[in-house]
Order: C-alpha cells, then sequence, then structure tokens
C-alpha cells in the first residue's frame, strides 16, 4: 500500500522537476566547493568525506526519482523503466568490453563515475526515443 498522497501527474513532474534542479544545483556547488578543498587537504578522515560528500545530493536526486516514478501514470513508468533497463544493459556491456580492452590492450584508465554519466546520458537518449514509439 502506497502512502504517497495522491496528486496529479503534471504536479508530480513539476515536483520532481523541482526537485532535480535544486539538485543539481546543490551538487554542482558541492562538487566545486569539495574539489578545490581536496586539492590542499591531507590524506585522512576530512579528504574521505570531501570526496564522497558530493554525492548525498545524487542520492536525493535519485530518491526523488523513485517517488516521483511511484506517482506516474502506468506509461510514463513503462519509458523510464524500460530506459533505465536499456541504459544498465548497454553500460554493462561497454564496461565489459571496455575493461577488457583496458586489461589485455593497454587501453587508458576510465574512472569510475564516468559509468554513472554514461548510464545516465543513454537512459536519456534512450527516453527520447522510446516517447517517440508512444507520440
Amino acid at each position: 500500500m502506497s502512502t504517497l498522497p495522491r496528486i496529479s501527474p503534471e504536479r508530480a513532474k513539476r515536483h520532481y522537476q523541482t526537485q532535480l534542479m535544486a539538485g543539481m544545483g546543490i551538487y554542482v556547488v558541492a562538487i566545486l566547493t569539495c574539489a578545490h578543498y581536496l586539492k590542499s587537504t591531507s590524506p585522512g578522515p576530512l579528504k574521505v568525506t570531501l570526496a564522497v560528500l558530493p554525492t548525498l545530493p545524487v542520492i536525493w536526486i535519485m530518491w526523488s526519482l523513485v517517488v516521483y516514478l511511484k506517482r506516474a501514470d502506468e506509461l510514463e513508468r513503462r519509458v523510464h523503466t524500460e530506459a533505465l533497463s536499456i541504459a544498465a544493459g548497454a553500460v554493462a556491456l561497454f564496461t565489459l568490453v571496455y575493461g577488457f580492452l583496458e586489461e589485455f590492450a593497454a587501453f587508458p584508465h576510465v574512472a569510475a563515475w564516468w559509468y554513472f554519466v554514461a548510464i545516465d546520458m543513454v537512459w536519456g537518449a534512450s527516453c527520447c526515443v522510446l516517447w517517440r514509439r508512444y507520440k
């Protein structure tokens, strides 16, 4: 049983977009601030805390997406679920192939956080393609 209040899909989408923009704003400030201080901080608990701090707004954004999808209609949920599945599969395949290339063909190392960016990019592109199917 869902304890979320019933609101219109349009209002749920506006609410999510507001949380997304606020979260991204906080993320940008956090990443820039932490990156500045990480350059001058010696190794230790403070450096670890500063390195992880920018993930907090990302967690908030991800939670906002979950709440939004719970409030969304069936079509919206289906498109996002399918797009996320495509993104997860495509990026998993890419990381497998590129991992072998790194290991056995001396390709340059790619930092793991880029995979999160890749998932978001493929998810967005997949949503665009999938929505065309229903227009």
